[in-house]
């Protein structure tokens, strides 16, 4: 049966790639690499990507909203919803990391559809479709099968993320708390410094759990979809069903997704 939601899937893969290769081509003759925080930053790159992926979209649906994080949205009242991160990882691309990518979701109403994540340092293409299964590079992907909790490893977000000092120190202090729940409980703690990435490792297998405790849509709204069609599950952290616009996010394999959520509780 065809995938009614693979032509949107079609225009993402298209325009993440053509945003990919404007951000390697840019990345290590950075020119205006600008603090929009305090201690987030912004790179002529994001820019560049974030413009071509709308213009992109917007050429092959006209009428469609298209959310970015780097301009206005675009709202012509549409059931359809572009999600576009045009670089996820901006701290890791401008000192050189391959720990970054290029994520474009498609939300139908309130319904995530379709949607990729590319990560042009590692080539690798994680595409999904609502009820049409998640891909790594055309093969079939599914979350690992670990049971235990020991032998779980989980990604944490970064630390310092917030436009004032009262939002960093009080996210700080709770990611602190929150790791150190989780390091007595797992196997290991990392932090890979990107949803995409994180997201997309988990639906690959290659980790147990990712948690971010501050996120914006654009940072997640490809990833929810991925873990849950490669067989995982997406909630808040306090365990409510999940929505792109919550506060929070914990993504499983499912299997330790429950014992996980108990680790992590904060008071």
């Amino acid at each position: 049966m065809r995938d009614k939601y693979g032509e949107f899937l079609g225009a993402a893969i298209k325009a993440s790639e053509e945003a990919g290769g404007i951000a390697r081509s840019l990345q290590h003759t950075l020119r205006d690499i600008r603090y929009k925080g305090e201690k987030d930053v912004v790179t002529e790159a994001d820019f560049a990507c974030d413009a071509a992926i709308r213009k992109n979209l917007s050429a092959a649906y006209p009428q469609h909203n298209i959310v970015t994080e780097e301009a206005d949205m675009v709202d012509h009242g549409s059931e359809f919803t572009w999600y576009v991160d045009p670089i996820d990882g901006t701290v890791n691309y401008s000192r050189g990391f391959p720990l970054w990518g290029v994520a474009i979701g498609l939300k139908r109403k309130d319904a995530m559809v379709a949607g990729c994540i590319w990560l042009p340092a590692l080539e690798e293409m994680y595409t999904a479709t609502l009820g049409g299964g998640a891909y790594l590079n055309g093969k079939k992907i599914q979350v690992s099968a670990v049971t235990e909790l020991h032998q779980a490893v989980i990604s944490h977000g970064d630390f310092n993320v917030g436009h004032t000092d009262e939002m960093r120190k009080e996210l700080n202090a709770r990611n602190l708390e929150s790791r150190g729940r989780a390091a007595a409980a797992l196997q290991r703690v990392k932090c890979l410094g990107s949803a995409v990435v994180e997201s997309a490792f988990v639906a690959a297998g290659r980790m147990e759990a990712y948690c971010m405790l501050a996120m914006h849509p654009w940072d997640v709204a490809v990833g929810c979809l991925l873990v849950a069609e490669a067989g995982g599950r997406v909630t808040h952290v306090d365990g409510k069903a999940f929505d792109i616009d919550g506060p929070n996010a914990l993504f499983t394999n499912g299997i330790l997704h429950e014992p996980i959520l108990k680790i992590l509780q904060l008071g």
